[in-house]
């Protein structure tokens, strides 16, 4: 049986241990394309390439999902529903909302370090674990 799903928030990707566990893991490993420009602006700002990004990405096999209509009203309706809770990077869109309504494409488990920054409406709050709590589930 594989492993579960996971979609992985930006912030994992600092945790070493974490993605020396990935190199290991046997199910579906996906990023929303927000973690993906978002990372992509962290390795950009570092010097690096996007190529060394992809590469890395390629490497632990984890694949960008598709945002679509569906997900961008399911970020909407979660926007709506936080009203004034913003995202301190970026001011003046949650973020973490499209990180969660990219949950419906793929994904049993949103694993991010930040849970705070997420919602725990509609069904969520067993979904979001930390690096640490699914490295410890398997």
């Amino acid at each position: 049986m594989p492993d579960p799903s996971l979609i992985l928030d930006t912030c994992v990707f600092r945790d070493k241990k974490f993605i020396n566990w990935l190199t290991h893991y046997n199910g579906n490993l996906s990023i929303p394309p927000i973690v993906y420009m978002e990372r992509g602006r962290q390795i950009l700002s570092k010097g690096e390439s996007m190529e060394d990004l992809d590469e890395m990405l390629r490497n632990l096999r984890v694949k960008v999902l598709w945002f679509d209509q569906k997900n961008a009203r399911i970020a909407a309706e979660l926007m709506a529903e936080r009203n004034n809770r913003l995202c301190n990077i970026c001011g003046n869109l949650d973020w973490a909302d499209t990180i969660v309504a990219s949950y419906y494409n793929m994904g049993d488990f949103i694993i991010t370090n930040n849970g705070g920054d997420f919602p725990t409406s509609g069904g969520f709050e067993n979904k979001i674990l930390t690096t640490d709590q699914i490295m410890n589930v398997r």
